[in-house]
């Protein structure tokens, strides 16, 4: 049936409906009533699929039986079917919130909280940041470009801060400190410049020294951060210049304590600097 829009189609499917039943709905609406032999004529679906189609819509309330013989259905008018669609698709969100709140939360986090996990895409990463952040009581560990200072801005001035920012020109250090004025911790400020020279100083090898240097040339410092919360859970977002930001995140006992000693050794070796 070439007069059904498949746009429309597209819209009935995205609220619940299959191919099938979608266009088994809109020809009823547009021809008011028919019969079953009709609709495969018209529609061009196998015989199981009408009936199967027929069947689930009108226990869906979208169609009723009109005629027995022959079978005729009628559509319910779609100012009224498109609402008890809608209205499906709300109580199920009701009730999946309701069932979500009440799953036990402890089963799982024993098993799972040992695990590496990846997080793709700006959304997501600045999701995480937030949600780690909100869950911090005692203290925020942060090394990162100055862009993801917004993040504590809103913070517990009672939390325990470490923060070291890296920085070129833009802001200025004095606009960072600024920022800090109102925290209590260890703030420092290294320009990327100064890390890279910091890190290639320690190897001897002309050769080695070269690469590693230019291979930290091309980090982009703007994307980089390392987020440690409470000494529980840390968030690694990769220093690369790449169309979808990704990061690694964990609650791994032993990894936090390995990389918790790694990075305050360079949060020091960074002040001394």
């Amino acid at each position: 049936m070439d007069k059904i829009p498949q746009k429309l189609v597209k819209s009935l499917m995205e609220l619940g409906l299959l191919e099938s039943e979608a266009k088994i709905y809109i020809a009823l609406t547009i021809m008011d009533h028919a019969e079953v032999k009709e609709l495969i004529n018209i529609l061009g679906l196998s015989k199981p699929n009408i009936y199967e189609g027929l069947r689930m819509l009108e226990e869906k309330g979208l169609v009723v039986l009109i005629n027995t013989r022959p079978m005729a259905y009628q559509a319910i008018p779609p100012e009224i079917g498109l609402e008890m669609l809608l209205k499906t698709h709300l109580d199920a969100k009701k009730e999946a919130k309701k069932i979500f709140s009440t799953l036990d939360k402890e089963e799982f986090v024993e098993k799972s909280s040992e695990a590496l996990f990846q997080v793709y895409g700006e959304k997501s990463i600045d999701y995480k940041i937030k949600d780690m952040l909100n869950s911090a009581t005692e203290s925020v560990f942060m090394i990162s470009s100055f862009q993801y200072l917004k993040y504590i801005k809103n913070l517990s001035k009672n939390l325990k801060f470490d923060i070291t920012i890296f920085s070129e020109g833009n802001p200025t250090e004095q606009e960072i400190n600024e920022f800090f004025a109102n925290y209590e911790g260890n703030f420092q400020i290294i320009s990327e410049k100064n890390a890279i020279n910091m890190y290639s100083s320690k190897i001897t090898n002309p050769e080695e020294f070269k690469e590693y240097k230019e291979a930290l040339s091309m980090f982009e410092y703007r994307n980089m951060m390392v987020l440690m919360i409470d000494d529980s859970e840390i968030m690694y977002v990769l220093p690369f210049s790449q169309d979808t930001l990704s990061a690694f995140n964990t609650k791994n006992k032993s990894l936090i304590t390995l990389m918790k000693l790694g990075l305050k050794n360079i949060s020091h070796q960074l002040a001394e600097n």
